[in-house]
């Protein structure tokens, strides 16, 4: 993954999109030609052993090559000046710009096609002692009808410690427990954003649009009711 190159190999094509932690650039290899996307982390990181031991990194290793994950091509890290980048495939565009594109719709047939990818995907990354915790519809790239599941800077090992931090997942795609239990939660939370994110793509609007933790909590239970005291015995005890 690593190919000796350096930042001043490649030219800037254009920002493709920016988070909290990072932002994706579009990029150009100067003397190939080959263009990538291009995370660069805001944080700067101090070591080699620090970069190696990033969750995301270390994961994307584990799990490429598959043809549903995002395939991570090269590691790019500047020591002095912290600054880390990593050189991941172009894909076409993201579910939520797909779905978001006016007098377009999703037909049955491939929202089927969708969904099995990213159902294979899921099932590929937890047999692998990984879980996502933050599947939703810009983390899932589309390129000529496939999909990949990419961004996994929220990854843990399914057989880590809890309690696991509370505040994960974009809000919308959130499960109850993540909610409720105190950072008491699996990898089954995948499961529940993969149902959300299929919703979404049939309806072209979310699931469960909360406006925040209770408003969320309340959209959930209107939907599937209020769970049982044995249910909510069993989450929180």
């Amino acid at each position: 993954m690593e190919g000796g190159n350096k930042l001043e190999d490649f030219r800037l094509m254009c920002k493709l999109g920016e988070g909290t932690f990072s932002e994706v650039l579009k990029v150009k290899h100067k003397k190939t030609g080959k263009v990538y996307g291009m995370k660069r982390f805001r944080k700067h990181l101090h070591s080699y052993e620090e970069v190696e031991n990033l969750r995301e990194i270390q994961a994307l290793r584990r799990l490429n090559p598959h043809p549903h994950v995002i395939i991570l091509e090269e590691v790019i890290f500047e020591p002095k000046h912290g600054i880390l980048s990593l050189n991941f495939e172009l894909m076409e565009c993201n579910l939520y710009e797909l779905i978001s594109r006016k007098n377009s719709t999703i037909s049955e047939a491939k929202a089927k096609c969708f969904m099995h990818q990213l159902c294979t995907a899921v099932e590929y990354m937890h047999s692998k002692g990984i879980f996502h915790r933050d599947i939703k519809p810009e983390n899932i790239l589309i390129r000529d009808n496939a999909i990949k599941l990419a961004d996994f800077g929220s990854c843990r090992g399914i057989h880590s410690k809890q309690p696991y931090t509370e505040y994960i997942a974009t809000r919308w795609y959130r499960s109850p427990e993540c909610l409720l239990c105190d950072g008491i939660y699996n990898f089954k939370m995948d499961i529940w954003g993969a149902g959300c994110v299929l919703f979404e793509i049939v309806s072209k609007v979310p699931l469960f649009p909360g406006a925040n933790e209770l408003d969320q909590l309340h959209r959930i239970h209107g939907v599937l009711g209020t769970p049982s005291q044995k249910v909510l015995k069993h989450m929180l005890g």
